[in-house]
């Protein structure tokens, strides 16, 4: 078992060394490699699937480094979860790659890389320890910078994948942070040895480690205002964005909080402030995807408003409804990219919404699979997402906080606006583009400068096969959480989560009448839609419309709430400002300077001492006599005080 476990933790990485030695050798095979490893990976995950849940899951140590921390691998109920989604839903995404980046000249680099950042999660997921989690948090970083930056040759890649990297490190201070504390406090790092000294804690110092590790989170699972990030990352391939935005990396946050629900139990001061920012997240993503024209961007603020919603449920201690929303929100959010990467790609490479239109007749299985998933976003009844949301949703009020109930419902109302907008902007009413109708279908990603042959390209199914088997999670997921408190999903964990701020019963106000209101909200949000997008009406006057639309948008939801542009203000431009300065004044003339200063001095002594070095005898002779008095001069006088 010990084995089995290692390798799944391995093979992925085993998989990008493979990939980066051999790719000029395997071609676009590297494709069918880096899928079949990551698959592997998933099916020894699940033949481990009884072992993870037995009373302490399965534990792998390798070895003390200090007293107190002991390194290993740990695969409990949350950590299997974790790595079925990444390995399971990865896979996924691996697969349709082979036919998105089929005709792209580094494919193989391309799946390098995306195994790599596959070993870098299940490093997260799998240690038993916070250093492990904090070297797994730091490779997932570096991953994620080489695949949004992975067509290099484009400046806003650069920057995007820049502007990830820095903002993830920020996180990784505030996780260093409140390892440093915990190792001083507790003088151990291992998961079990710390969550059972949380009573030796002092309040003050429990507030700022949880503080500190919700920084973390907040970084990587793009929680206001360290979110910019995750709209700029939309420049990496679309298999890219599924892969991070939908089922893994934004979802770490999530993940370290429900590791971390015994520190995050005994402090209601820090689940207050998780829940609040999850809240507030999930409103500004909601908020800022009314004003997006690219069909990814318009994913990525939903992917942003939904961790949102993740964040609030665990931050107030509803962790079975929170963790239900990452699983739920992995197969529909997977499916929402992958389906939109059916649009980009047949349209070569087009993502403005406003140049679509009329698309479901031409595009059938594309319009099916988004579809399908915006029903499962906004909470259509049966579907997955219904059961997730309205557990957060109402889980937040049953443990005290009305006011993030009226914050999820309204964000409720604002996904099912902009995502219907999306819908019927893209699929419905006629083509307002320049499309080839032979290229609709075709499976060809050309993304080099200078592309291979266009007409090499691979069957549909190849990237509509993967998609369909996640429509299966999208309808299907959420009943695993039928039966409430009995169901399979809560049983799943047991006491994993441990004692956190206990469920009430809220008066006059029973689960069905919230699920009936967030039905209401969506609905209203779906009849808005309608009437402003998809009525024949608005279909008839659709381009006047959109480019009135275009130009009236307020200017505050067009520059997203200028949080951008206040970062800039705040720290980028005064760092640079500093660099600059260092650059042209410090190092030249202070660092650089005192170099030369050092070297001027050296050679004026030189040249000074030269003159002794005559050669005569007698010179030699007087400077001995002169050097022997001058010391016997200060020795007599050093002796009479």
């Amino acid at each position: 078992m010990n084995a089995l476990l290692i390798s799944i933790w391995l093979l992925p990485l085993i998989g990008a060394i493979l990939l980066w030695a051999f790719g000029p050798q395997l071609n676009r095979t590297a494709g069918v490699v880096g899928t079949f490893v990551v698959f592997f990976s998933f099916a020894l995950t699940v033949a481990l699937f009884d072992v993870a849940r037995a009373p302490g899951g399965l534990h792998v140590t390798f070895g003390s480094w200090v007293p107190g921390f002991d390194f290993g691998l740990l695969l409990d109920p949350l950590a299997l979860l974790w790595a079925l989604v990444i390995t399971g839903i990865g896979g996924l995404i691996h697969a349709y790659a082979v036919g998105y980046m089929w005709s792209d000249k580094a494919v193989a680099r391309f799946f390098a890389y995306m195994n790599f950042f596959v070993f870098a999660m299940l490093t997260l997921v799998l240690s038993d320890n916070f250093v492990g989690l904090l070297v797994g948090w730091g490779l997932v970083g570096l991953a994620s910078y080489f695949l949004i930056s992975f067509w290099f040759y484009k400046p806003s890649a650069v920057a995007a994948g820049r502007k990830a990297f820095v903002i993830n490190v920020f996180g990784d201070i505030g996780l260093m942070l409140a390892i440093f504390v915990l190792f001083a406090q507790l003088g151990s790092l291992g998961y079990a040895a710390v969550f059972s000294k949380v009573g030796q804690l002092s309040m003050p110092a429990l507030l700022l480690v949880c503080v500190a590790l919700f920084v973390a989170c907040a970084a990587k699972s793009a929680q206001v205002p360290l979110h910019t990030w995750l709209p700029d990352a939309m420049e990496g391939p679309t298999p890219v964005s599924a892969l991070i935005h939908a089922a893994t990396m934004v979802t770490a946050g999530v993940y370290l909080i429900a590791r971390c629900a015994p520190l995050f139990n005994a402090s209601p001061q820090s689940q207050e402030l998780v829940g609040i920012i999850g809240a507030l997240t999930a409103l500004t993503g909601a908020v800022l995807g009314l004003a997006q024209w690219d069909i990814k961007r318009v994913l990525a603020y939903s992917t942003m408003s939904q961790i949102g919603y993740m964040i609030m449920g665990v931050g107030v201690g509803a962790y079975e409804a929170g963790v239900l929303h990452f699983l739920t929100h992995a197969f529909f959010k997977a499916q929402l990219f992958l389906g939109a990467g059916l649009v980009i790609h047949a349209l070569h490479d087009e993502q403005d919404i406003r140049k679509m239109g009329g698309l479901r007749r031409r595009m059938p299985f594309a319009f099916l699979a988004m579809l399908l998933g915006t029903l499962a976003i906004i909470g259509f009844p049966g579907l997955s997402g219904s059961f997730s949301k309205d557990a957060v949703i109402y889980g937040v009020l049953e443990r005290g906080h009305p006011m993030l109930f009226g914050a999820g419902v309204l964000a409720a109302g604002l996904t099912a606006y902009y995502m219907f907008r999306m819908i019927f902007i893209t699929f419905f009413g006629t083509y307002r583009g320049e499309l080839d109708d032979a290229a609709v279908g075709v499976a060809e990603r050309v993304s080099s400068p200078e592309p291979e042959d266009h007409a090499v390209h691979l069957p549909d199914w190849v990237m509509q096969a993967p998609v369909a088997v996640l429509m299966l999670g999208t309808v299907g997921a959420g009943w695993l959480a039928i039966g409430g408190t009995s169901s399979p999903w809560y049983r799943f964990f047991g006491d994993a989560f441990g004692t956190s701020v206990a469920a009430a019963e809220v008066p006059g106000f029973p689960e069905i009448a919230s699920t009936l209101l967030v039905l209401v909200v969506v609905a209203a949000g779906f009849a808005v839609a309608y009437a402003r997008y998809g009525s024949p009406n608005a279909m008839a006057h659709a381009v006047d419309q959109l480019r009135n639309e275009s130009r009236t948008m307020p200017a505050l939801l067009v520059h997203a709430f200028y949080v951008d542009d206040a970062l800039d203000a705040l720290f980028v431009r005064p760092a640079r400002a500093l660099g600059t300065f260092c650059a042209r004044f410090v190092d030249p003339h202070v660092i650089d300077g005192g170099v030369k200063d050092l070297v001027w001095l050296a050679s004026a002594l030189g040249l000074v001492f030269r003159v002794l070095q005559n050669g005569l005898v007698r010179t030699y002779a007087f400077t001995l006599v002169a050097g022997a008095a001058a010391v016997l001069v200060y020795a007599a006088w050093m002796g009479s005080r």
